[in-house]
């Protein structure tokens, strides 16, 4: 089954086809209403000259657009999300280098599309789509008219599409060089996105299944909600970007049932003074899901007291596995919370269903439990391959193992824990210090809103640990806490010699659109001009 087919059967199923699959501000469709203009956008791209083995680019905030281009597109052709916060060469990179042919863009980034038109000369068609309501200008083409003037019939692609074929290529953020394009098929996304959502045991009425998405669609840990969404016909409500005062107004107000965050947005969401008007509706939320990037477990147990009837996932994984590795599920996350079991606090969960996973030393041979290597995956959600890099595919895939490149050990009870991301590791006088350790440990100081911990260099010892902390509101550095007494509570938590040497504050860290924080942007200024072990 395509992608495609998924939002066929929900545009006519009778029992689907009514059900309100969408909401952005004052659109609101219907499955039915989502098949139809996503065929009549299929053939105004078929009509462009867009054939199977082509490509559209989208350069698109969260909107009603991004998601009927993924269910339009791949009905014909492969997507190619682009992150809007990357730089303008960047994204001329990623348009090169998949070689799109068509480009939707929201008409409140046009102000880089002269640059994007100079530098790609393959791109022979832009589309534009009235994000802010402030108009389209009369010499591109209109999104809206598309979806409006073109047939409302089933597109045929130029050649049949297969389930392994190749429907997006999601760049990835490049930690040494330019983004790199990660093949996903059919099979791949909606496999992963089925076994994801396996673990799901809530009953809900089906019109009552709405879920609240503020992360962006370009990002994989969203696409699972673009998956899920039309696998199940639920409904998703969607913001163009994560306010905190919006995101719990627009939870109440269309009585969403669920949402999925990254730990930056959790943490700063259960810190917001705005969250307590509205708790009297959080026992309402039925699931809440988290991943993309390791979560403290004092944020964590913070979760899972403010939504205390919450079904909560974490979701463990990368772009290159559909994404999901790893889910810690709703009964782990209660276990968690007995005496003696708060270690499942700091799990990302045992292997996805279907989903093999292991633990590797560097010489390809597997670990003892409890001893930490590189973490691989074997299963259905296993990428292509890497758009254009023939010899970077087979460096992370090998004999069908994807290399993830993140450092963690199993246990007796086969749960995986993440300790860092192969490049976050610091080696500091020959040790290894795992940054999450470090950051976990700070967490659980009451003052430290956020923090990220990285290796800066040191003449004796090579890299030292340095951490970088925002606090909480209300707390003031050098009069409420100071870098001495942070660091005296780290050595209380973890071995001394993995302690902060120093400790800078900052009113808040760099993050990806996705929320993830920017650890390479905060390390650029110490490794400038030295022989940087990491990026």
């Amino acid at each position: 089954m395509l992608i495609g087919d998924c939002v066929t059967r929900c545009g006519r199923q009778p029992h689907l086809k009514k059900r309100t699959a969408l909401i952005f501000k004052d659109r609101v469709y219907t499955w039915q209403q989502i098949n139809e203009v996503a065929n009549s956008l299929a053939h105004a791209l078929q009509e462009m000259g867009v054939k199977k083995e082509d490509r559209v680019a989208l350069l698109l905030y969260n909107s009603d657009a991004i998601l009927i281009s993924y269910y339009s597109i791949t009905k014909i052709a492969t997507v190619v999300p682009i992150n809007y916060m990357i730089n303008k060469k960047e994204m001329a990179y990623i348009l090169n280098d998949c070689g799109a042919k068509v480009l939707i863009i929201s008409n409140n980034l046009l102000y880089i599309i002269d640059f994007l038109k100079a530098e790609c000369k393959k791109l022979e068609k832009i589309v534009v789509y009235d994000q802010d309501g402030s108009g389209v200008p009369s010499d591109y083409i209109n999104f809206d008219d598309l979806i409006k003037n073109y047939s409302k019939e089933e597109p045929i692609p130029s050649e049949p599409i297969s389930d392994r074929d190749m429907a997006y290529i999601m760049y990835t953020g490049g930690t040494t060089g330019m983004p790199k394009g990660v093949m996903l098929s059919h099979y791949s996304l909606l496999q992963n996105s089925i076994a994801s959502a396996s673990l799901a045991s809530y009953k809900e009425e089906a019109d009552k299944k709405v879920y609240l998405i503020a992360l962006p669609y370009f990002h994989a840990a969203a696409n699972i909600s673009a998956m899920q969404n039309v696998l199940f016909a639920y409904c998703a409500v969607i913001r163009d970007q994560f306010v905190i005062s919006d995101f719990l107004e627009n939870l109440v107000k269309y009585k969403c049932i669920g949402f999925g965050l990254v730990p930056t947005m959790i943490n700063l969401l259960l810190n917001a003074p705005e969250i307590e008007a509205y708790r009297d509706y959080f026992p309402k939320i039925k699931v809440v899901a988290y991943g993309a990037s390791p979560i403290a477990p004092v944020v964590l147990r913070h979760l899972l007291e403010t939504f205390p009837n919450a079904d909560v996932f974490q979701y463990f994984g990368q772009t290159e596995y559909s994404p999901t590795i790893a889910v810690l599920d709703p009964e782990d996350h209660k276990k968690a919370l007995m005496p003696g079991n708060e270690y499942l606090l700091a799990a990302a969960g045992r292997a996805l269903v279907g989903t093999d996973v292991r633990i590797m030393d560097v010489d390809g041979k597997d670990v003892k439990l409890g001893e930490i290597g590189e973490i691989i995956a074997k299963g259905p959600g296993t990428m292509i391959g890497y758009w254009n890099q023939p010899e970077k595919t087979a460096q992370t895939i090998k004999d069908d193992w994807l290399y993830t490149g993140d450092m963690g050990r199993m246990d007796e009870d086969g749960y995986i824990y993440v300790v860092d991301r192969r490049k976050d590791m610091i080696i500091s006088g020959g040790e290894n210090i795992y940054t999450k350790e470090v950051e976990d440990a700070l967490y659980t100081h009451p003052a430290v809103l956020e923090c990220a911990v990285i290796g800066i260099p040191d003449e004796r010892w090579g890299e030292a640990v340095h951490a970088i902390v925002v606090l909480k509101r209300g707390y003031k550095k050098g009069r409420d806490i100071t870098e001495e007494e942070l660091i005296a509570h780290v050595k209380d938590q973890i071995a001394r010699f993995k302690a902060p040497k120093s400790i800078g504050f900052k009113r808040s860290l760099p993050k990806s659109a996705q929320g993830k924080i920017l650890k390479k942007d905060l390390r650029k200024k110490h490794w400038e001009g030295k022989e940087r072990r990491v990026a």
